[in-house]
């Protein structure tokens, strides 16, 4: 969401419209590693759901998720969990900073100033795909080709079970922008525009607009007790069917998590170093390191 904000607050926007602040702050940065280029102002807080919907709903949510097709029992035993009332997990991250976020909204050069709340879905439903995309085997085209990506936002039972989740967060962030003390500094809702207020209305407003934050995972999952069936790689990392391969990144995750992804993708590389290291029979480096 984009909102219009006091203008008399200094904005990231600025730099964009003005040359020579961008150049000054250019400037600090190269010299002494300083200025707005250094600065991360925005809020950022992980909520559970039960925060602010009732129970019946989340009864509700929970039970559709029970009756998903296409989910192993347990982590369709792990999905239906995180609706429960008593969860107190970061299944949405709200986050709120000056500046316009957005690539689907373009201000007017009107003199306003913007300022953007994210709400992002920690524990999505959606299922989409990842291919290689077609070429000429041998060739240098078949080995620059980018992957053929669908993530099918919003599609089928599994998809619609988001679209519900996100419309409930999208209405209780235009319910914060209104509420003290953010509405101090908040003029008006700019994007969606402030005759956007049904539930229908807010659902057709994410499936034109939402895209993927920056913490992408599971695209190698581990498979887990599901095995070779339920993902790529198994608990040592290793790849199912190929010999002297170990995947080690964000992409083993086999479910999202209420958090960035920095920290814990440090831990697996440490992890997957050790198990390297137990497996050419060098232990006594892995618990030196």
């Amino acid at each position: 969401m984009i909102f219009e904000v006091d203008p008399s607050l200094p904005n990231p926007d600025d730099l964009k419209r003005d040359a020579d602040a961008m150049a000054a702050a250019n400037d600090l940065y190269e010299t002494s590693r300083s200025g707005p280029l250094t600065i991360l102002p925005n809020s950022m807080a992980y909520l559970p759901l039960a925060h602010f919907l009732p129970e019946d709903l989340l009864a509700s949510l929970s039970s559709r998720a029970s009756a998903l097709t296409g989910l192993g029992t347990e982590e369709r035993d792990i999905r239906r969990r995180r609706f429960g009332p008593s969860q107190r997990l970061g299944q949405i991250e709200f986050i709120f900073d000056l500046g316009n976020w957005s690539t689907c909204f373009q201000p007017p050069f009107d003199g306003k100033k913007y300022g953007t709340c994210l709400q992002i879905l920690q524990y999505p439903f959606s299922r989409g795909s990842v291919h290689l995309a077609p070429g000429q085997p041998g060739t240098a085209a078949s080995k620059l080709a980018a992957p053929v990506i669908d993530p099918r936002y919003y599609e089928g039972p599994h998809g619609e079970l988001d679209l519900e989740v996100m419309a409930h967060c999208a209405e209780f962030a235009d319910r914060i922008s209104r509420t003290l003390p953010l509405s101090d500094i908040i003029r008006a809702r700019a994007f969606p525009p402030p005759s956007t207020s049904a539930s229908d209305d807010f659902r057709r407003w994410i499936r034109d607009t939402t895209i993927t934050d920056w913490h992408p995972v599971g695209t190698c999952a581990m498979g887990g007790h599901g095995g070779i069936r339920a993902g790529v790689v198994d608990s040592r990392l290793r790849v199912y069917g190929v010999k002297r391969l170990r995947i080690a990144d964000a992409s083993i995750m086999p479910l999202q998590i209420s958090a960035h992804l920095q920290a814990t993708v440090y831990a697996i590389a440490e992890k997957a170093a050790n198990m390297i290291l137990e497996d050419a029979g060098r232990p006594e480096l892995a618990h030196a390191a």
